[in-house]
């Protein structure tokens, strides 16, 4: 029984993985052990280094770019649910381009996202400095940890109206990290070319669900932003270039053809 159960999943769903999406699972995976075991020897989280800042932190290094997508956070649900939707839709968006255009999508829908929550930042950094101010703290005398998060020493000696100005900060100190701005990307490819295949009809509402759960987010009124689903648009807006490009890559066969 157990034979049947390994060799049934090996040819039904590991077998069936393509080349580019096998590297980036064990990459993704053994980065996240890497640096788990990393922080429970040492006490160190890489995270802080690999993650991605914006673009004004003095912590944003070029190096970032290319670093993010391979990071996740200590809690194991962010690289479970990102692993997931790798092995769901991004099989199909690599047959369609093949590997090298499979690696060029996958950072161009990441760095899409990145320059939309980046964006994301810049508006909530503002706001919150206006906040600060209000209080009579001058935000660029604010001390921060070594993780980039407000000093907790100096956060104990405020009164009630400046924490909670001050803990708003952190927002705008803080990484980012994963790869689901890419991963949406596949998603919204995934249903511009599947979503009238009733075959596939479960993984297709699983990518609605996401892009509406998402984008529900994204459109709610707030002072500050949803970081997270700004690079999850930025994703969908790169997977609807590639949709285009797709198409039209289609077309001007089609018109070798006829020609």
């Amino acid at each position: 029984m157990k034979n049947c159960l390994k060799g049934f999943i090996k040819e039904r769903f590991i077998d069936r993985l393509t080349p580019a999406v096998k590297y980036l699972l064990l990459i993704n995976l053994g980065v996240s052990v890497f640096f788990y075991l990393f922080f429970l020897i040492t006490g160190i989280e890489l995270q802080y280094y690999f993650s991605i800042y914006p673009t004004y932190s003095e912590h944003f290094h070029l190096y970032q770019l290319f670093t993010f997508l391979f990071v996740h956070s200590i809690n194991p649900t962010h690289i479970v649910y990102n692993v997931l939707y790798l092995l769901l839709f991004a099989p199909f968006f690599e047959r369609k381009f093949g590997l090298r255009k499979f690696i060029v999508g996958y950072f161009l829908c990441a760095w899409i996202g990145f320059i939309f929550i980046n964006y994301s930042y810049y508006r909530d950094k503002e706001i919150v400095e206006k906040r600060i101010s209000a209080t009579g703290i001058n935000p660029k005398t604010i001390p921060l940890n070594e993780m980039h998060k407000v000093d907790q020493i100096y956060f104990s000696q405020l009164n009630e109206k400046e924490k909670i100005a001050v803990e708003e900060y952190n927002e705008v100190t803080s990484k980012t990290q994963g790869s689901s701005g890419a991963l949406f990307g596949f998603v919204v490819f995934y249903l511009f070319l599947n979503s009238l295949n009733y075959r596939k009809i479960l993984f297709v509402a699983l990518g609605f669900h996401l892009l509406y759960s998402n984008l529900e987010v994204f459109f709610q009124p707030s002072s500050l932003s949803h970081g997270s689903c700004f690079a999850h648009f930025g994703g969908m807006l790169g997977g609807f270039f590639c949709v285009c490009y797709y198409w039209f890559n289609k077309f001007m066969e089609k018109e070798k053809k006829l020609s």
